[in-house]
C-alpha cells in the first residue's frame, strides 16, 4: 500500500473548513450566514479547498497569474480542437 505524500498535520493544515469567528466578522458574517441557509453546499466545500495552492499563486505577480491563465486557457482550447 503506497504511504500518503503528506502527514495528517500538513493535510489539515491544507484542508479545513474555515474558523467559526468568520461569522461574527462585520463583513464576511452576513454573506456566511446567508450561504449557510440558501447554498450550505459551499459552506461545506471551503474544507475542500487546498490552500497551498492559493498562497503559491499569491507569491507571484499579477502579471504572472495572467500569463499562467493565458497559457491554461490556450491548453485546454488545443484539447478541444479549437484556436
Amino acid at each position: 500500500m503506497p504511504r500518503p505524500s503528506y502527514d495528517d498535520e500538513t493535510l489539515r493544515a491544507y484542508f479545513h473548513p474555515f474558523s467559526d469567528a468568520l461569522y461574527d466578522d462585520p463583513v464576511v458574517g452576513p454573506v456566511l450566514r446567508r450561504l449557510a441557509v440558501e447554498d450550505p453546499d459551499i459552506i461545506a466545500a471551503v474544507a475542500d479547498v487546498d490552500r497551498s495552492q492559493i498562497r503559491d499563486a499569491m507569491q507571484q505577480t499579477p502579471l504572472e497569474r495572467l500569463q499562467f491563465t493565458i497559457r491554461s486557457w490556450n491548453g485546454l482550447m488545443r484539447l478541444r480542437g479549437e484556436r
